[in-house]
C-alpha cells in the first residue's frame, strides 16, 4: 500500500521519511533480498509524485471528500547503490552529453535538443522537429501521437 505524503505548493519541496514509516518489502521473497549481487548491491526505487487539484466546499455536485487527482502525473525511478556500506543514488550523476548515441535520430549529424510529449523521448534536434512537426504527429521512437514538442537547452559550457 503506497503511503501518501502532503506537500505545500511550490518548488524547492523536501522529503523526510516519516518516523516509524519504511518501505514494505513483503511482497519480495526473502532470497531475493538476501542474494549477494556481484559486484554491488542496487535498491530499486520508485517514487510517483501527483499533483491534487484543491476541494471548492461550495461545490454541489462533490460529495467526496478526497481531492480530485489531476491527469498531470511523474513517475522517477531512481537506484540507490550500495557501495563499501554507503548509499549513493545514481539518478544524483547529472546529464552527461558526452554519451554514444546524442545525435538526432533523423538527421544524425546535430545533437538531440527536443523532446517529444507525452512519451518524453529526447530524440531529435530542434530543425529536425521542426519538419516532423509539418510532415507527422507521431514520435520517431515509440509512435505514439506528439501532443507536444519541447526544446531543452542545455549548457555545455561548464
Amino acid at each position: 500500500m503506497p503511503v501518501r505524503i502532503p506537500f505545500q505548493k511550490g518548488p524547492g519541496q523536501k522529503f523526510r521519511q516519516p518516523s516509524g514509516t519504511g518501505i514494505d518489502l513483503g511482497f519480495f521473497e526473502l532470497d531475493d533480498l538476501s542474494k549477494p549481487s556481484p559486484g554491488e548491491d542496487v535498491f530499486p526505487l520508485v517514487i510517483s509524485a501527483e499533483t491534487s487539484l484543491p476541494l471548492h466546499p461550495t461545490d454541489e455536485h462533490s460529495g467526496d471528500p478526497t481531492p480530485h487527482t489531476s491527469p498531470h502525473m511523474q513517475i522517477t525511478q531512481a537506484v540507490l547503490e550500495k557501495h563499501n556500506g554507503t548509499l549513493s543514488n545514481s539518478a544524483s550523476e547529472g546529464f552527461n552529453d558526452n554519451d554514444s548515441g546524442k545525435e538526432c535520430v533523423i538527421c544524425m549529424t546535430e545533437p538531440k535538443d527536443t523532446a517529444v510529449l507525452p512519451c518524453r523521448h529526447m530524440c531529435m534536434c530542434s530543425e529536425c522537429a521542426k519538419e516532423l512537426r509539418l510532415q507527422s504527429n507521431k514520435c520517431p521512437i515509440c509512435r505514439q501521437p506528439i501532443e507536444e514538442l519541447i526544446e531543452i537547452k542545455i549548457d555545455n559550457d561548464q
